[in-house]
């Protein structure tokens, strides 16, 4: 798609969106960042099938754009990127709480997560060319 003006209006919605899970009350960021917990460390296959969604297009152009740019970057810990992605989109999760959750795994929990995660970076194809 080549049209700046669509592709400027999805990337402020993608980010009012993430703004409205980051400004959320406490005791909402608090269940979320709960419940990103219990994905992450029961759930992994379900957040990498989540993961791959926002890869092909499922979460909206916007969401599938920021997965582009994450999985077009190979310097960047694109796992870390595209979870915390999905922590806010799916479980309202602000991207703070989610890397606290993540930290709070164990070594194993941690790798099979980032496994799971980057098994759908390398096959799931992306909705943008």
């Amino acid at each position: 798609m080549n049209n700046p003006e669509y592709e400027q209006n999805e990337a402020r919605l993608l980010a009012a969106q993430i703004r409205e899970v980051e400004l959320a009350p406490l005791a909402d960021r608090r269940d979320a960042r709960n419940g990103w917990h219990e994905a992450i460390k029961t759930f992994p296959d379900l957040v990498a099938e989540r993961v791959s969604w926002i890869i092909n297009g499922s979460y909206g152009y916007g969401a599938c754009m920021a997965a582009k740019r994450i999985v077009d970057s190979p310097r960047m810990n694109q796992a870390d990127a595209l979870s915390q992605l999905v922590a806010a989109l799916e479980w309202n999760c602000p991207s703070a709480f989610a890397r606290e959750a993540f930290l709070s795994l164990s070594n194993a929990e941690q790798k099979r997560i980032n496994d799971a995660i980057k098994a759908e970076i390398e096959t799931t194809e992306c909705a943008i060319a």
